[in-house]
């Protein structure tokens, strides 16, 4: 199985089966992505950079593609998590931006040392 990682402070890191979107990975391992469209490719709000494997996701399609274009993120590596399937290991970054505070984030204020 396929190995997924997200960088961000409450980042996790876990085995999934092939084919899940980026979004129902971190669904699956209790990571909450945001999502505010609920998955449907008509925001951002689930986007993430690809720091390691972008050949081991699924091909960018049109309508991926035409929602990054239109919000100028057109580099490579920008994917949105709702739309990029998992086919195998890969690295992503949560950009800081795009994370609300949960009641978990809260509670608990996560140091991490420069990298």
């Amino acid at each position: 199985m396929p190995r997924v990682t997200f960088i961000h402070p409450e980042g996790k890191s876990g085995e999934v089966p092939a084919d899940l979107s980026l979004l129902e990975a971190a669904e699956q391992m209790g990571f909450p992505l945001n999502h505010d469209c609920g998955g449907n490719a008509s925001c951002t709000t689930c986007r993430v950079d690809v720091v390691a494997g972008l050949e081991n996701l699924s091909d960018i399609d049109f309508d991926e593609q035409d929602l990054l274009d239109r919000e100028a993120l057109i580099e490579p590596y920008r994917r949105l998590g709702c739309q990029a399937r998992v086919l195998g290991d890969v690295i992503v970054q949560v950009p800081e931006e795009k994370w609300e505070k949960t009641s978990l984030d809260t509670s608990q204020e996560v140091e991490t040392s420069s990298q």
